[in-house]
């Protein structure tokens, strides 16, 4: 039993529902970097493959130049997939609550509860996710920066939108004309960008950079997102990759800015039925709690994620100025 307790109260089928709503209700918000990531749910039985769960990717058809002669059906193509396997694992954790503390506690302890492990499972999925991302990306390190070459700039994040486009990478977002309001203005089709919330003031600085406050209209803008640069849209993040230490070699001002286009990572959707707010109320283990003076609520989910495209998403590594 854990030394630190909390409290909650016994609930029924239909609030252990509302619960699990509520476990993800701050998906968007927390969950950053899974914006561009294909998921697919968990095999609920899946007793051939274990713990494995298998994303693929088509590969494009090529460009078909032979004329068709008249009357006669050509060959045809066959579709060739790329099949990536992940292992699944398990996380969770949970809260201890005591029956004196459900007495004399003013808050709805079950609800505070709930929504502080939601903000924990959502930052724990988007910080594992983060992790593979920055890890395994291709890497550019800014070197047109001023008056340090590795400083954030327009030519840096230029150049590594067209390697993505050089590998036909697809923009995410279509672009938003600009509208009658004053001071709006025109957003490019675009790929997107996670940046740390550090990496802000120095991305305001990049040339031809507009704020959310400045597209034409709300439309499809994200909860976390700050601006567009060329064909780019920023989302902010204080879990993205930081000068801690958060991604492998990163070191005193280093931060990696990731860039990426529709396909190029895979992650399993914490939704679906994948992760779940699990509820015990007072009594409910039996003989281990003779007096009812203890309940639980926490959470368990599965996790897989990997990169299918290596050419669709990239890693800019800058320096704070």
């Amino acid at each position: 039993m854990s030394d630190s307790i909390t409290t909650t109260s016994e609930v029924d089928a239909a609030v252990q529902v509302y619960y699990d709503r509520a476990l993800l209700e701050l998906e968007k918000e927390k969950l950053v970097h899974m914006v561009g990531a294909d998921t697919k749910n968990r095999p609920f039985k899946n007793p051939n493959g274990g713990t494995t769960i298998k994303f693929r990717r088509y590969d494009k058809l090529p460009t078909a130049m032979t004329p068709i002669t008249e009357g006669v059906t050509p060959n045809g193509k066959q579709l060739s997939k790329n099949d990536l396997l992940m292992t699944m694992q398990q996380y969770g954790d949970f809260v201890s609550i005591t029956d004196v503390v459900d007495l004399t506690v003013e808050d709805p302890t079950l609800n505070v509860a709930s929504q502080l492990l939601s903000d924990q499972m959502n930052r724990t999925y988007d910080q594992l996710l983060r992790d593979v991302l920055i890890s395994t990306a291709s890497v550019t390190t800014a070197s047109n920066g001023s008056p340090t070459s590795t400083q954030i700039n327009k030519t840096d994040i230029d150049a590594v939108v067209q390697k993505i486009l050089r590998k036909n990478g697809m923009f995410f977002t279509p672009q938003i004309n600009a509208s009658t309001g004053v001071g709006t203005s025109p957003i490019r089709a675009s790929f997107w960008a996670i940046m740390n919330t550090d990496m802000i003031p120095d991305l305001e600085t990049v040339e031809g950079f507009r704020a959310v406050n400045e597209y034409s209209n709300g439309t499809g803008v994200m909860p976390a997102e700050w601006g567009a640069t060329g064909n780019v849209r920023w989302l902010q993040s204080t879990e993205a990759d930081d000068a801690n230490g958060v991604s492998t070699g990163a070191t005193g001002d280093d931060y990696g800015l990731l860039i990426f286009g529709q396909h190029a990572y895979a992650s399993i959707n914490p939704g679906g039925g994948n992760a779940q707010n699990i509820l015990k109320g007072f009594g409910s283990s039996g003989t281990n709690d003779p007096l009812n003076q203890r309940a639980t609520s926490g959470w368990k989910g599965w996790e897989a994620s990997g990169i299918l495209n290596d050419s669709w998403i990239q890693k800019l590594n800058v320096t704070k100025k």
